[in-house]
């Protein structure tokens, strides 16, 4: 796409935002909503599609109509950002921007290769947010004048849990809320006093490997799960009882690859 001239046409037609604004997101999240003529007015620079920084040297601005999400980032680490036309038939142009405590740290307008065109998203990839940031993501897609655009974003995060632990097994340990994937570690904590004295043994398995072994816990110990497969989606730990019978938990995540 010709830049400066299709960011000038995106200006051009009225677009639409909707403010969404979440407390926080899990692991791969998802939000949906239309861009129409209720949504807000705003300026915004022209990115560099090859390199997704948020201005181009020399580039263009546009002022459209657009739509916000907000949410506080959970945990540490990159996210990818997609954003899709869920349109019937989808022809309009989508451009999108990511702000870290208020400063634009990613941006995009163009899809990445035939794949993503065909599908009619544009992304974001390794944007990094830490633990406590306030993260907004605005967009908007080009639409006719009147007109209104479905979409729906993805925030995904490898190695991040998608769901709080479920099994009787939660009030014993605590699984980890996230997994390093470049280590293939991971932290959990056993709980307190009045649980741990109950607890033999604990064993933790990944993906159906086993990540950890422990014996003798001590109340709010952190046990280092290692070895967590890339492919994992899931973390178990089968906890055994010094008066016989086990408790287990699990928790989902999104697989590192």
């Amino acid at each position: 796409m010709n830049l400066p001239h299709k960011i000038a046409a995106l200006a051009a037609v009225a677009l639409v935002p909707v403010a969404l604004v979440v407390p926080s997101a899990q692991a791969d999240s998802t939000y949906t909503g239309a861009l129409n003529d209720g949504d807000p007015l705003g300026t915004f620079l022209e990115p560099d599609p090859v390199t997704d920084q948020c201005i181009k040297p020399g580039g263009s601005s546009a002022t459209a109509r657009f739509d916000t999400v907000t949410f506080t980032s959970q945990s540490n680490g990159p996210r990818r950002i997609v954003l899709r036309d869920t349109s019937a038939s989808p022809t309009g142009q989508l451009a999108i921007w990511a702000y870290r405590n208020g400063a634009c740290v990613a941006a995009d307008y163009l899809p990445d290769d035939a794949a993503e065109s065909g599908q009619r998203i544009v992304d974001l990839d390794n944007v990094v947010f830490a633990e406590g940031d306030h993260v907004t993501i605005k967009f908007f897609a080009e639409r006719p004048a009147g007109g209104s655009t479905p979409w729906r974003l993805d925030i995904l995060q490898p190695g991040t849990a998608n769901a709080a632990a479920a099994g009787k097994g939660s009030s014993y340990v605590k699984l980890p809320y996230q997994v390093s994937c470049g280590s293939g570690k991971a932290v959990a904590k056993v709980a307190g006093k009045a649980k741990a004295r109950k607890i033999k043994s604990i064993t933790f398995t990944a993906g159906g490997k086993k990540v950890a072994a422990v014996k003798g816990v001590r109340a709010r110990q952190n046990i280092k799960l290692k070895g967590i497969p890339s492919s994992a989606t899931s973390i178990k730990a089968v906890v055994k009882l010094k008066g016989g019978g086990k408790a287990k938990v699990t928790r989902a995540y999104s697989a590192c690859r």
